[in-house]
């Protein structure tokens, strides 16, 4: 008995020390992982809408959507001049919840949109992150809604589809929707007097 107590005692005292570094450098970690994920969601939103210099959180703006895709939303600004809006979702796609960033000027057109994390399958559902996919919806009018196609464009309210990864196309279109949707609600709110 006294046999086996020793190296489960030994195996109990490596775990515990273990465990112990490894909170002890999560907390110290934390802040900065916290700063760097804050970075590079500015980061996105300025590359969705270039022409915007700051960014300032929305709240109250759940009961205008109906998705419940969309997780974010800022009003964005070139200096003190509305910009328009930028919003993060998370759709569903094959391999899990795909971070999609959207901007959309106040022309009502759509100024670009990024893929952030996913698990969608390598080389198929992962091309919906290129350019070649993602460009497709700049300049797309929000109040025409967007269809997938999986044969070349006829329309200026279609997207071709990325060849075999017709879930994680269709996962982002959803979101894509539901921002264009919700910006023209908020859109129509803020020319009525909402944000300035």
């Amino acid at each position: 008995m006294r046999e086996m107590l020793k190296p489960a005692l030994r195996l109990f005292a490596i775990c515990f020390i273990t465990a112990f570094c490894l909170a002890f450098v999560n907390y110290i970690t934390k802040d900065t992982i916290d700063q760097r994920s804050a970075m590079e969601a500015e980061e996105l939103r300025k590359q969705v809408l270039s022409e915007a210099d700051s960014f300032e959180k929305l709240e109250d703006w759940e009961e205008l959507d109906d998705s419940g895709l969309i997780k974010e939303v800022y009003a964005a600004y070139s200096g003190e001049k509305f910009a328009g809006y930028v919003f993060s979702a998370a759709p569903s796609g094959f391999g899990g919840e795909i971070a999609v960033t959207v901007g959309i000027g106040r022309d009502k057109k759509i100024c670009g949109i990024r893929i952030g994390d996913n698990q969608e399958t390598p080389g198929l559902g992962t091309k919906t992150a290129d350019e070649k996919f993602t460009g497709q919806y700049t300049g797309k009018d929000i109040s025409r809604e967007i269809k997938v196609v999986k044969r070349p464009v006829s329309s200026d309210d279609e997207i071709q589809a990325v060849s075999g990864a017709t879930v994680s196309t269709k996962a982002v279109n959803s979101a894509v929707q539901a921002c264009a949707n919700l910006g023209s609600k908020l859109l129509k709110e803020q020319n009525g007097g909402g944000v300035k």
